[in-house]
């Protein structure tokens, strides 16, 4: 017999062994399971762009104006909106797509910041055959990204919704308050997709772009906030700040602030979400439209005649909400007393 068989510890070595053995296998065994659903449930819709060389994935849902352009956050794809998308998409035409180095899109090289995610919005735009008007819906750090593509096609873009956006100067304020966490760890950066690792790089750039746009392009913005917890943190209390601040960069801007949940409002609080967003389409933006506060035409300053407004409208409402006959009426008349309700905060 081998020494081995007599030693005391053998077999204890030996379950040690077969027990990691086991963990192993049953390891394999879960991330296929898990993988499993992933490869079955991919989009059959799934397009790519071709963007100097490079695939980017994106997806067209719906139809019908407007468009709904959905920038996730950092280190989140389009899977993000999976749930609310088609939600949107029964009343309007919704793009979703990964950046550069997430999910079904390839990496690139070169900065990740604020401009690349703008030529990179560009073209998957113009390869879809998504026509504008666009309404920006950016989360987190795509709420900062939003703001750039914005302020660079202002005739372009119908509105912007920012998700717990991000603010540019927020990097600045945490720290001179001297909060700690103030920006993602250097640790985070493992647990992102290789896209994201860029983008966190290229933070500082993103932040410097949008730190010098214009803010007076007049499109109207809506700023969907999270509630302050119960026992709020010096950091939670400034991000509540910086969001109200971020309604008063943009002239005319609105704010309100979800019944609960957290970062992720299109998630914790589904249908609050996607009513906001179609209210602001449908109210916002729908009145702007018919009152001349947006112009269809660049260069066109005449004010609409009350009959053009009523029939901007309806047929705005019509297409992309399926107004009824009744509310028409009722729609028709605000129009031509003007609508004087008050902003919703909170």
């Amino acid at each position: 017999m081998s020494p081995r068989q007599f030693h005391p510890l053998s077999p204890i070595a030996a379950l040690s062994a077969r027990a990691a053995r086991t963990a192993a296998h049953m390891t394999l065994a879960l991330t296929l399971l898990l993988a499993a659903p992933s490869c079955a449930t991919a989009p059959r819709d799934l397009r790519f762009a071709d963007i100097d060389g490079h695939r980017i994935a994106y997806r067209v849902l719906g139809a019908g104006e407007p468009t709904i352009v959905m920038i996730s956050g950092l280190g989140d794809g389009m899977a993000t909106f999976h749930d609310i998308a088609p939600e949107l998409a029964a009343t309007a035409t919704v793009v979703l797509y990964d950046r550069a180095g997430y999910g079904g899109s390839d990496p690139t090289s070169g900065p990740r910041d604020a401009a690349a995610a703008e030529r990179e919005l560009s073209a998957v735009l113009e390869q879809s055959g998504a026509s504008g008007p666009y309404v920006l819906v950016g989360h987190s750090l795509g709420g900062l990204y939003a703001e750039y593509f914005a302020a660079q096609h202002p005739d372009q873009i119908l509105g912007v919704v920012l998700e717990e956006s991000r603010p540019a100067d927020f990097t600045r304020r945490c720290e001179d308050a001297g909060i700690s966490s103030c920006t993602p760890p250097a640790s985070m950066a493992w647990t992102l997709p290789e896209g994201g690792r860029a983008e966190l790089a290229a933070l500082p750039m993103s932040v410097h772009e949008v730190e010098r746009i214009d803010t007076a392009h007049g499109r109207p913005v809506l700023v969907l906030s999270r509630p302050l917890p119960a026992n709020p943190s010096d950091f939670d209390v400034l991000w509540s700040t910086v969001q109200q601040d971020l309604t008063v960069r943009y002239p005319g801007a609105r704010q309100r602030v979800a019944d609960g949940g957290g970062h992720y409002i299109h998630v914790d609080r589904r249908a609050w979400f996607v009513e906001a967003v179609r209210a602001f389409i449908n109210d916002d933006l729908a009145h702007k439209m018919t009152t001349g506060q947006l112009q269809r035409k660049e260069g066109d300053q005449r004010p609409p005649s009350s009959r053009q407004r009523r029939q901007t409208l309806t047929e705005f409402r019509r297409s992309a909400f399926a107004i009824t006959e009744t509310e028409d009426s009722a729609i028709a008349a605000a129009a031509i007393i003007g609508d004087k309700r008050s902003p919703v905060i909170g």
